[in-house]
């Protein structure tokens, strides 16, 4: 059985506590998604060369990453725009969260905000999968 192509498109910033991690964050989202598509038996990054063939396209965006109000927590969320390809009509809006503790808001480091990023994109990409395994394009 052929695989089912999977277009992801560069990943979305809106909201980050601290921007100096923002420029990071596309890249990072970028490569989480793509993890979970190479993980699935069903679905494929690469492009089909045959012509009129149809997949999906992938559009995500963080919506915020930041410490919550008590300061103990990092709070990532992750939605996401599952449309056809190459017809751009909507299928799914999958979305995802990931937190982990932390020792306070002044304390935040890279790899933490990174994990977060990355659980947030793992997340949504549970129920993206899901869909895009389950439905024709």
């Amino acid at each position: 059985m052929a695989k089912t192509y999977v277009q992801i498109n560069k990943f979305a910033v809106k909201d980050i506590f601290d921007a100096k991690h923002k420029s990071r964050m596309p890249g990072l989202m970028q490569k989480a998604a793509e993890k979970a598509v190479k993980a699935s038996s069903k679905l494929t990054l690469e492009a089909p060369k045959e012509k009129g063939a149809t997949g999906y396209s992938l559009d995500g965006s963080l919506e915020s990453l930041a410490p919550d109000a008590s300061g103990k927590k990092l709070v990532g969320k992750c939605s996401m725009a599952v449309t056809s390809w190459p017809g751009k009509s909507l299928k799914a809006m999958p979305s995802g969260t990931a937190a982990t503790a932390i020792p306070g808001a002044d304390k935040i480091d890279a790899g933490d905000v990174d994990a977060i990023a990355d659980g947030a994109v793992a997340s949504a990409m549970k129920s993206a999968i899901s869909y895009m395994e389950k439905n024709a394009p």
